[in-house]
């Protein structure tokens, strides 16, 4: 499958548990979010989510969610490959610690 990065940006993460869009899509596709962790430090805590309708009309549920803490050894973080047809709706919370910048990218195949 190829890819090709359809949407990226810098987000500053708002601190105290604020869930921030990243990006919403309704291209039908497989897409894979990456987020660089470079900035986490320790006592910082980010969660991913990537949420999806299973068909038209349906309400946007969680399809992938993952946490990450404290300095990353392998800051450049991928999801798993998510297919739509409906909606994507890619999010980013951090829930404590200092607010950072993540930069991040979202591909599409």
């Amino acid at each position: 499958m190829a890819l090709a990065s359809i949407d990226s940006d810098d987000l500053t993460a708002t601190a105290g548990g604020t869930e921030d869009v990243l990006s919403t899509q309704t291209d039908p596709g497989t897409y894979v979010l990456g987020v660089d962790m470079a900035n986490l430090a320790n006592g910082d805590t980010v969660i991913l989510k990537i949420k999806t309708k299973i068909k038209t009309g349906a309400i946007s549920r969680i399809a992938y969610e993952e946490s990450f803490s404290n300095v990353q050894a392998d800051p450049n973080k991928y999801s798993i490959p998510v297919a739509i047809d409906t909606e994507i709706v890619c999010t980013l919370t951090q829930t404590a610690g200092t607010a950072r910048v993540f930069p991040w990218n979202l591909l599409a195949g």
